[in-house]
């Protein structure tokens, strides 16, 4: 990895900024274009949730973009691209950057002792790695897939109106002491960046976070929420993701998406 020098002021302690380099990572595949829309979810199985924190203006970031599209259509693995905005200041600003998403890097960074860099991936909110690294990932999932689940999460229905998408789900299971994180996410999207460091490159992204909130207190049954619609979007390349995420250690218990 080669040290990436740059001050950052957030509400959590300072971490080391590293710009992580490697080789590992993997062709795009023919017919990539097909997005999946709706995953396959067991009930009897635990679900592994990826979030990639990447941004289109790290050089080492494309290589963990499309390993992150090798799993969209894995049973019981959700995916999720936060797209960060440190990077922004080096001549090309991510159209899906968000300081609200570099916050979550920083928060998970200072839960679990690591480092800030990017592309770093998380995975249910219990270990972290660098984004390209199919062979860690791949065991993480594995392991994530041999413990019993203790929650689970139904996506009834998504309708979209007035500029906001309701959200109708079941939750069932351990959810006392977890709070909901609810994603709006587009499934693919294609840039043409013009400078930085991936400048004169087109970039495809997935399951790209374009709104992002949590909800503090869930039921066991049925549940509703909403969240904002952004501009510019097209819903027939969105869906929405839904998580349960324990409040004390971060460790997500259930997930479910869906399209529209």
């Amino acid at each position: 990895m080669k040290k990436f020098l740059y001050s950052i002021f957030l509400s959590v302690p300072l971490f080391s900024l590293w710009f992580c380099t490697s080789s590992s990572g993997v062709k795009d595949k023919e017919g990539s274009g097909n997005i999946v829309t709706d995953i396959r979810i067991s009930d009897n199985k635990k679900v592994a949730v990826l979030e990639l924190f990447t941004s289109q203006g790290c050089s080492s970031c494309p290589p963990a973009d499309r390993l992150l599209e090798s799993y969209l259509s894995k049973e019981n693995v959700i995916v999720l691209s936060f797209h960060v905005d440190y990077w922004n200041h080096l001549g090309w600003k991510d159209p899906f950057s968000s300081k609200e998403y570099t916050q979550r890097q920083y928060d998970y960074a200072s839960a679990l002792h690591a480092d800030v860099y990017t592309p770093q991936l998380v995975i249910n909110g219990q270990t972290q790695m660098i984004g390209s690294d199919s062979g860690k990932i791949s065991n993480s999932i594995k392991k994530v897939f041999g413990e019993q689940p203790d929650a689970t999460l139904s996506i009834k229905t998504v309708k979209a109106e007035n500029g906001k998408v309701d959200i109708s789900f079941d939750a069932s299971g351990n959810i006392g002491k977890s709070v909901l994180n609810v994603a709006l996410v587009e499934k693919k999207t294609t840039t043409d960046v013009k400078a930085g460091e991936n400048g004169g490159v087109t970039l495809t992204n997935y399951n790209v976070v374009r709104n992002f909130k949590t909800i503090n207190k869930v039921e066991n049954g049925n549940n509703v929420s909403t969240i904002d619609i952004p501009s510019s979007t097209d819903l027939k390349n969105m869906s929405v993701v839904l998580y349960l995420q324990e409040k004390k250690n971060n460790k997500i218990s259930a997930a479910d998406q869906l399209g529209f």
